[in-house]
């Protein structure tokens, strides 16, 4: 048993390092945005995917791994593994040690992930925004009741650069 769950402390040791990977990716990524650096972001997320890949064949790896181990009701957790460990077998200690980082690594990198999308959003809305106010009408329309329409205040982006 011990062969398996140090190749499964391995498998869960490269996932960290993948994880850690994609953060700085996530991390350039969300500097070319700011920079407005468009050759920069699409060269960010093509490097993104050979990750996810390898992220993914991790994943296979690791449950190509526990397949042999399941309890009858498919309920395996790495805190179970780790529980059946003897106290004093040093796997216990580096399984404990690759939970708590990839729980942190990939905690961090979720939470990344959702404030660069966020991010794009924000930037989208604002660029959606000011041009929407470029190619709005000079003149006032009538909406069906006959009467004005409101006009729309100009973007405060448009009003800081004229």
């Amino acid at each position: 048993m011990n062969p398996d769950l140090n190749d499964l402390a391995a498998v869960l040791e490269e996932e960290i390092v993948v994880g850690e990977e994609l953060s700085r990716n996530l991390a350039a990524q969300r500097d070319a945005l700011l920079a407005w650096d468009v050759e920069a972001l699409i060269a960010g997320i093509e490097a993104r995917k050979p990750w996810l890949r390898s992220l993914g064949e991790l994943e296979d790896r690791r449950r190509v791994l526990l397949k042999d181990g399941k309890a009858p009701d498919n309920t395996f957790t790495l805190s179970r593994v780790i529980a059946q460990c003897p106290g004093d077998a040093p796997v216990r200690q580096r399984l404990q040690t690759a939970q708590a980082r990839a729980r942190a690594t990939f905690t961090r990198l979720h939470a990344e992930e959702l404030n660069l999308g966020r991010l794009m959003q924000d930037l989208h809305s604002h660029v959606e925004n000011a041009l929407g106010s470029l190619t709005g009408p000079a003149v006032s329309l009538y909406g069906d009741s006959g009467a004005p329409e409101p006009q729309r205040a100009t973007s405060a982006l448009i009003r800081n650069r004229a």
